[in-house]
Formats: C-alpha cells, sequence, structure tokens
C-alpha cells in the first residue's frame, strides 16, 4: 500500500483541517445557502407580487416565466400564455419587435420602448417596454417588464384633446387672454391682442402692460396693480386706458386671478381683457346727452314756470271776462227775450201782408175778369184792322200773363232784364218769329236778335242747345 503524502499548495505542505475548522465550515455554508433560500423566496416574492409585468424568455421568445401582473392588460389566464408561448404572438407589430430586438443585440439592454401587444380579444393596448439579458437557471434568457400605460394614453389623449379645445377657445375668443409671472411681466398672451392694441402675442411677450399705457396712465394702473399682487386677491372690472400701435387710445377692462404652484408659492396673475372703447365713448355720448337734456330741463323748468305765471294771470283775466261776459249775456238774454217778442210780432204783421197781397191779387185778378176782358172780347169781335187785332191780342195776352205766375217769375229770377227784353220774351213764349216780334214792336230784326242774344246771355244759355221758347215756357 502506498503512503498517502501529506498535500503542498503553492510548494508549502498544508495542513489538514481540525474537526473544529470544518464544523466553522459547514455552519457558512449552511448560512449561505439559507440566506440563497431567503433571497431566493424574497425574489420569488418580488416577482410574483411586482405591479409590474415581469416576464423571463430564452434566446428564441419562448415564454418561460411571468408573474400574475403581466397577464392582467391583456386579459390572459396563464393557459393561454401556455399555448400561445411565444413573445412574437403578443406584438401587435411585428416591425415594432423587429425593433426592440434590433435595439437588444446592439445596446444589450431596451429600456422603456412604447410598444403595443394584443389583449385576447386581439385588441392593441400601449405599454412600456424594458428588456435585460439575464442568465436563468444556467442559460441565457432575457428578462421583460412590462408596464401598462393604456390608462396614461387615455389620459394623455384627453389632456390633449382639452388642451386644443382650450387653445381653440382662447384663439376664437373675441377678449385678450393673458398671464404675467409674478414680476407683472406677460409670458402668454393669445392672438386677439393684434385685434385690440395692433401688436403681435410675440412682441408682448416680454413685456408689462403698462408698456402699453401712457405715462401717467401707467403710474396709476401700476399703484393699483402693486396692491392688488400683494394681496394675492382676484380682481374684475379695472378699467385702464391702453395706446393702440397706431396710437389711439383704447380703453380695456381687466380681470384676473392670482396663479399658485402646487406648493402654493405665488407665480402671477392669469386674466382677460375686455374692449370697452365703444362702450366709454357710448357712456361718454350718453353723458353729454344727459347734461344738454339737464340743461334744457332747467330752461325748460323755467320757461314753464314763466309760462305758469302767464297762466295764471291770463286766468284772473279771464275770470274778470267770463264775470263780465256773465253779465253781457244776462243782457244778451233781455234783449233775446225782446227780439223774440218783437219777432213775433213781425211774423203776425208778415202774415197780415201776405194775406192782404193774397186778397189784393185775387181782387185784381176778379176786376180784370170781369171789367177788362169782355170789353176786350168785343173789341176783338168788332171791326178792327189786322194790326189792330194784333195789338190788342197782346193786350190780352200780357193782360194774363200779368196774372199768370209767368211774368212773376220772369221779373222775379231775372231782375237784369230790360222793359224790351221782357217784352221780347213774352213775344218768344207766344211763338212770335222774330220778324212779328220786329213788326209789333217797330224794331228791325236784326235788333230783334240782339236782345234774344242778351236774353239768352241773362239766363246762361248762351251756346246751349235750348230752345229758347221751350225754356221760357218752362219759367210758368
Amino acid at each position: 500500500m502506498k503512503a498517502v503524502q501529506p498535500s503542498t499548495r503553492d510548494g508549502v505542505m498544508s495542513k489538514k483541517p481540525t474537526y473544529e475548522e470544518l464544523a466553522q465550515k459547514v455552519k457558512v455554508l449552511e448560512k449561505t445557502e439559507n440566506d440563497l433560500k431567503e433571497s431566493a423566496a424574497l425574489y420569488r416574492s418580488l416577482f410574483e407580487n411586482a405591479p409590474v409585468g415581469i416576464g423571463i424568455a430564452d434566446e428564441d421568445g419562448n415564454i418561460i416565466e411571468f408573474n400574475a401582473a403581466i397577464l392582467k392588460p391583456g386579459e390572459y389566464t396563464p393557459e393561454d400564455i401556455a399555448r400561445i408561448k411565444n413573445l412574437k404572438k403578443l406584438y401587435a407589430d411585428q416591425k415594432v419587435r423587429s425593433g426592440i430586438i434590433a435595439r437588444l443585440n446592439r445596446f444589450g439592454n431596451v429600456d422603456k420602448a412604447e410598444v403595443q401587444f394584443k389583449r385576447k380579444d386581439g385588441r392593441p393596448y400601449d405599454c412600456l417596454l424594458s428588456i435585460r439579458r439575464i442568465s436563468y437557471k444556467g442559460k441565457p434568457c432575457v428578462q421583460a417588464i412590462v408596464q401598462d400605460v393604456s390608462q396614461l394614453k387615455e389620459i394623455e389623449k384627453m389632456l390633449w384633446q382639452s388642451r386644443q379645445q382650450f387653445l381653440s377657445l382662447v384663439e376664437t375668443t373675441s377678449d385678450w387672454i393673458w398671464e404675467v409671472d409674478r414680476s407683472g411681466v406677460y409670458i402668454f398672451s393669445n392672438q386677439k391682442v393684434k385685434d385690440i392694441l395692433g401688436y403681435d402675442r410675440h412682441e408682448v411677450l416680454g413685456k408689462t402692460p403698462f408698456d402699453f399705457m401712457p405715462p401717467k396712465e401707467a403710474q396709476k394702473v401700476a399703484r393699483i396693480f402693486r396692491k392688488l399682487a400683494k394681496s394675492r386677491k382676484a380682481f374684475s372690472g379695472l378699467e385702464n386706458t391702453n395706446l393702440h400701435r397706431d396710437g389711439h387710445e383704447v380703453v380695456l377692462e381687466t380681470s384676473g386671478v392670482p396663479v399658485f404652484d402646487e406648493h402654493g408659492e405665488y407665480l402671477g396673475y392669469r386674466g382677460i381683457d375686455r374692449d370697452i372703447t365703444k362702450r366709454k365713448q357710448a357712456e361718454n355720448a350718453l353723458g353729454q346727452i344727459n347734461t344738454e337734456l339737464e340743461k334744457r330741463v332747467e330752461e325748460r323748468t323755467a320757461a314753464l314756470s314763466e309760462t305758469n305765471k302767464q297762466l295764471r294771470e291770463e286766468i284772473h283775466e279771464r275770470k274778470q271776462f267770463e264775470t263780465a261776459l256773465r253779465m253781457r249775456e244776462k243782457e244778451l238774454n233781455n234783449k233775446t227775450v225782446q227780439l223774440q217778442e218783437l219777432n213775433s210780432a213781425l211774423e203776425i204783421l208778415l202774415k197780415k201782408r201776405d194775406e192782404d197781397r193774397i186778397e189784393l191779387e185775387e181782387k185784381m185778378v176778379s176786376n180784370l175778369r170781369e171789367l177788362v176782358f169782355p170789353y176786350l172780347a168785343k173789341l176783338n169781335n168788332g171791326k178792327l184792322q189786322d194790326k189792330e187785332k194784333a195789338y190788342l191780342s197782346i193786350i190780352e195776352s200780357n193782360l194774363k200773363d200779368i196774372i199768370s205766375p209767368f211774368a212773376r217769375s220772369l221779373v222775379g229770377k231775372y231782375l237784369g232784364f230790360t222793359p224790351t227784353e221782357i217784352q221780347v220774351a213774352n213775344l218768344i213764349r207766344q211763338g212770335k218769329t222774330t220778324k212779328d216780334i220786329a213788326a209789333l214792336s217797330h224794331l228791325s230784326p236784326r235788333t230783334i236778335e240782339f236782345h234774344r242774344d242778351n236774353i239768352r246771355t241773362k239766363l246762361e244759355i248762351k251756346n246751349k242747345k235750348i230752345n229758347l221758347r221751350t225754356y221760357l215756357l218752362s219759367l210758368q
């Protein structure tokens, strides 16, 4: 038998460990093993309970390990992952997967890459993917940490839409919206300032509101703003005058609220300016109108006072006049009674006169018929020449006319007729021709025509197609 030689190390004879040393080494190894078990248990606990998804795959993408958190965003079960087997099938876009692998091969890791994985129903969801190369159970593998950011993406989308709506509102409003820092310097402005003051928004940034005011106005408003900024209170309706780019004055009505950060630190003010120039001009014009109206009212009041004074005097005079009128009315009433009595007496007298006239006419007619016409008849039956008979006929006709209404109508209605015209009209009514009338009147036919023309003129029938004899007969 060959004897055991003592071992050497680096040419030095090693000493065989004692029992105590071996026992100590065993204790160290046991402690290390326990630490490793505790570390493995802690890792497993962290792995299983991590709030983000953790998975391990081999270099070909085959899934080896995964925790529950990685299943939740895609609504998978462990059985689903067992059927899927490879990470490739989870990518919504294979081009993105190729890019991730390229980055992993180039840099050795991928940190928070934005990718989309497919849910169980095929819908995509957003996540952040981080990949590290590791050694797992003695084999080269990759560890993936998947953080679901779908809700975060949705919130970002809503914030973007809200911001777009806010910007749309800011840019379409009719007011100038602004923000100043704690020093009163503009750090935001919408484009409405261009319409109000003639400056682009970028020309306003970096300046203060007082840079656009007349010097005295700037001093006054600066004092007010300093007090407001010190109080950190909201304000509204602060009127101030600004200068437009072209030099004309613009009156603004300013309102603002203080702005604070998440720690309550004062940052400045945010607010709006409204152009009230036209309103102020209207108010000034209205003020002038009111002043003018007040002046006119005073003048009118004075005039009315004078008029009232005159009216009172006139009323007094009118009362005196009414008193005199009443006295005069009383006198007139007395006279009216007297006149009525006189009228009654006159009516009686006129009635008596009419009765006497009628009685006289009746007597005259009776006398002519009883005392004249019989003798005219006897003469007409006697031996008379033709001319004498014609005269006798005319006399008889004229006497009859005297007692007929014709003569009275002719003379009464047309007082302008001469005696010759009355005689000619009477002969025309009897049917005598112009020649007959001329012979009986010892006048020329031309003269008779002249009288006929005058008669038509005075009867207002000249140049009218009316027979003169017919018209004269109608006057009976």
